[in-house]
């Protein structure tokens, strides 16, 4: 690997005024990092031009190549040339991941239906095949004049307490390497329909409870902590159903972003058919910059953390499930957090409940070296709390006891453990009666 500050911005190039643009850009931000600029053409070569034509289409294509290297120079940045050919994509896309790029730089077009099309075309294969993280530049002078020192840029990086919007905040914190930012980081809470409903069918004139909204700002303002100033960063959590990539737009037109920056899975051949893409989507429909990151970087962004893990355990209180615990903590590793997670109905009351969470502790955790920290929270439906939990908190493991088995289908059906189990997009260990 090539030392960090020498390693490159890759910017795909066809030559077009958006992609001298994007290049421009490129160039400023290279300029700011003391970072070389790697400009890359790909000729394609497939279709229906003959094989004896693709050298002269080559010898051309470098001509233009050059030429637009040269106009870069005068900017004052060190720039390295390369052709590719084959398809264009991935040309860029292996350069990049070849050199070790901090990121690709692409230009996207305007927003007509030929527009997405083309979208979807380089700019999206790029944005969901390269190993590093794809910029498609849209309102270009926002980013060029904070590259130049004049702005800060406002960044809106997509939330959803996973690993995805790991390696998104990860990637976004080094922007403040360029120059000052102000970050949003906002999360659509589309299960909050959901709750509400579940509530109001149990208790028709009960409005569903407030606590969860103000979990999920507490946590989210936790999470982006680890990679933003605090004085520099916004939260915000929408409640609501419905497309969550549009919900995700309007949270960053609210912001006046100039950058959005979400994570991608990366689906590939028929996965793409399977899995709805929020960060294509997005891509395709935002009228600012879009950076895409790839998951996979949250691992590479977090390795010397690599053995921590937070296990939660959902208990009941009662003798026989509060049982489960000496199986969870046999699972604990020095560094791992524990959560102790009990749910309760919105009329019970919390502090006796956390009191008695806080007396399960063990007394030697802290020598152990590991965290235990405990949280009540109110809801209808117990396994969608605990999953609600987990997925707020980024759980390695939940650990929930089972009452069974069951011989009666109507108690199998109401158990939390197969509730959980079921609903969880979280590794599920259920310890069963016969250990409890």
């Amino acid at each position: 690997m090539t030392p960090h500050h020498q390693r490159p911005i890759v910017c795909g190039t066809d030559f077009s005024e958006p992609a001298k643009q994007a290049a421009n850009v490129a160039a400023a931000l290279a300029i700011r990092l003391d970072a070389p600029l790697m400009l890359v053409h790909g000729v394609d070569e497939r279709g229906e031009i003959p094989p004896l034509y693709w050298p002269s289409l080559m010898d051309a294509a470098r001509t233009q190549l050059i030429e637009e290297a040269a106009r870069l120079r005068h900017l004052g940045v060190r720039v390295q040339e390369a052709l590719a050919g084959g398809a264009p994509d991935d040309g860029v896309a292996s350069r990049a991941e070849l050199v070790d790029a901090r990121f690709i730089m692409l230009a996207a077009a305007g927003h007509g239906k030929l527009a997405r099309w083309m979208i979807g075309g380089v700019s999206e294969r790029i944005a969901e095949s390269a190993w590093v993280p794809t910029l498609v530049l849209r309102e270009g002078a926002g980013l060029e004049d904070w590259a130049r020192g004049t702005k800060p840029l406002r960044v809106f990086v997509a939330a959803d307490f996973t690993t995805n919007s790991d390696a998104a905040m990860s990637w976004a914190s080094e922007l403040c390497q360029i120059g000052p930012c102000d970050f949003t980081v906002g999360y659509v809470d589309s299960f909050a329909k959901e709750r509400g409903e579940a509530a109001m069918n149990v208790f028709p004139d009960t409005p569903p409870p407030p606590e969860m909204q103000e979990m999920l700002m507490h946590d989210l303002r936790l999470r982006a902590a680890s990679y933003f100033p605090e004085q520099t960063t916004h939260i915000r959590v929408l409640p609501a159903s419905g497309r969550v990539d549009s919900h995700l737009l309007e949270l960053a037109e609210e912001a006046s972003a100039e950058l959005i920056v979400v994570g991608t899975h990366q689906w590939h051949g028929l996965s793409r058919l399977r899995h709805r893409s929020i960060s294509r989507r997005i891509l395709h429909a935002a009228r600012v910059s879009v950076a895409c990151v790839p998951a996979h970087r949250a691992a590479a962004a977090s390795a010397p953390l690599a053995n921590v893990r937070r296990i939660l355990v959902a208990i009941d209180l009662s003798t026989r499930g509060s049982r489960v615990l000496p199986q969870a903590f046999s699972l604990v590793r020095p560094g791992d957090t524990v959560l102790l997670l009990h749910v309760v109905k919105s009329w019970e009351p919390k502090e006796p409940q956390l009191e008695r969470l806080r007396a399960l502790i063990p007394s030697d955790s802290a020598e152990s070296g590991f965290q235990v920290n405990v949280e009540v929270v109110e809801g209808i439906d117990v396994s969608g709390a605990i999953c609600d939990a987990a997925e707020r908190l980024d759980a390695s493991l939940i650990c929930v006891g089972s009452h069974g088995p069951f011989s009666n289908p109507v108690t199998a059906v109401g158990s939390t453990s197969i509730g959980v189990t079921a609903r969880s997009k979280r590794p599920v260990l259920v310890v069963p009666n016969q250990a409890l």
